[in-house]
């Protein structure tokens, strides 16, 4: 039979297994260059890049536990002692062409500058080769993103700061104990999530070539695979993880511009009137709260089922966009939102990856509804867990309509109840 029982504590994150004076982290300095290419997208009834090769480069700074002797993290443990990484990046799309309709120049997307903090995991290693994929994020300044009079087909970028996203996979090959080169394949993504317009996003892939040196590797560890780094610690043994139910429940600001009023803005007011091709929208809240029963199955992986409620009271404004552009019909407008959705959190040490997939029970969102706002929703964003009160959380989300950026948002949670199943004897 299995019983319900209330545990306070948290869960355990650490094995506290201290085995010699090495350092804590191994350090290391690298740098990279890259060819990328801007992925295309219809726009006016035709494709909006006419010449989408770029490059990119950057400098960054890792840091990793040290697997033969260090207070051992759990999560280390489990992720296989993954790298984590800080650098900046120069995503260089001077060289690109935009243009669209009768525009007699072509835009471009300009310089983007990025400072942004990175996850890479080695899947597979041995004394030389390894392979595996990392995980970016971070801020960008766009040199030339939308303006009316010099740069109006960058559909892409509507202001300067910006949010970017990557994603790559590596095969790394150990050139000497104390460095490494490695080549991927890497998707990179920038967008400012709705707070401004336009915003499809600035979307490319390419080859990436990285080289890096460690700082400071003890003698004992000259590319050693997994599976002996791990055979090292077989005789710490922790207590296995023990599965629990809990309940998450937490408050979101978000801040957006409305599509709508973008597109009253390029495409319906008369040229020369107030407002044409401007860009300048207003900005506004939603506010959301959530309540999610979540199962945490192992030490990094938690995945529940909840209920969201959506005020968003900028929905009068909308409606009066609708008139000033003339639709004939009228449509129904409600500041009340309410969607189901499924959520899964991956897990490491602080710091947490959240995401989810819903659709909406009930939305009156008007015309714009069935334009850009389909009712199949997305979220992913990055919590921190501070050590002073764990179950509390503070983070940011983006959400999107498949893939059509709604808003961003700031979020605040907390954890409730720590509910474990046991086994009675």
């Amino acid at each position: 039979m299995v019983s319900v029982s209330f545990v306070p504590s948290y869960a355990e994150d650490a094995d506290s297994v201290i085995v010699g004076s090495a350092p804590k982290f191994l350090y290391s300095v690298g740098g990279s260059a890259g060819i990328n290419h801007l992925l295309n997208i219809e726009m006016r009834g035709e494709k909006l890049v006419k010449r989408g090769w770029g490059s990119n480069y950057g400098l960054y700074f890792d840091w990793q536990a040290n697997p033969l002797d260090t207070a051992i993290s759990v999560y280390d443990r489990v992720f296989g002692f993954p790298t984590l990484e800080a650098g900046v990046q120069l995503l260089d799309y001077s060289h690109t062409r935009l243009h669209t309709g009768d525009t007699p120049y072509q835009s471009r997307v300009g310089y983007v500058w990025t400072a942004y903090v990175g996850f890479r995991r080695d899947i597979y290693r041995n004394r030389k080769w390894s392979f595996g994929y990392g995980l970016e994020n971070g801020l960008t300044y766009c040199s030339r993103p939308y303006e009316a009079h010099s740069n109006l087909d960058n559909d892409m970028i509507g202001q300067h700061l910006s949010l970017y996203f990557g994603f790559g996979v590596y095969a790394g090959y150990r050139v000497t104990p104390q460095t490494e080169l490695s080549i991927g394949l890497e998707y990179k993504h920038v967008s400012n999530g709705a707070t401004d317009r336009p915003n499809k996003g600035s979307n490319s892939y390419g080859v990436t070539m990285r080289g890096r040196c460690d700082l400071n590797r003890p003698n004992g560890d000259r590319g050693l695979t997994f599976e002996q780094r791990l055979a090292r610690l077989q005789a710490f043994n922790r207590k296995p993880f023990e599965s629990f139910m809990y309940l998450d429940i937490d408050g979101s600001v978000g801040f957006r511009t409305l599509y709508e009023e973008w597109l009253l803005h390029r495409d319906y007011l008369p040229e020369g009137a107030p407002g044409y091709h401007d860009g300048k929208l207003g900005l506004h809240t939603v506010w959301s709260a959530e309540l999610v029963p979540m199962f945490r199955y192992n030490q990094v992986h938690a995945s529940g089922l909840g209920l969201e409620y959506t005020f968003a009271g900028y929905t009068p404004r909308s409606a009066m966009i609708e008139k000033e552009i003339g639709l004939e019909k009228n449509y129904s407008h409600s500041k009340h939102v309410l969607g189901i959705a499924a959520h899964h959190e991956v897990f490491y040490k602080h710091l947490s990856l959240a995401m989810s997939l819903g659709t909406y029970l009930f939305r009156q969102h008007g015309w714009i509804q069935g334009e850009s706002e389909p009712a199949i929703y997305e979220t992913i964003g990055i919590r921190y867990y501070p050590s002073f009160f764990r179950p509390f959380y503070i983070g940011y989300n983006v959400k999107a309509n498949l893939g059509r950026a709604y808003d961003m948002e700031i979020k605040v949670g907390i954890h409730a109840g720590h509910w474990r199943l046991k086994k009675k004897k």
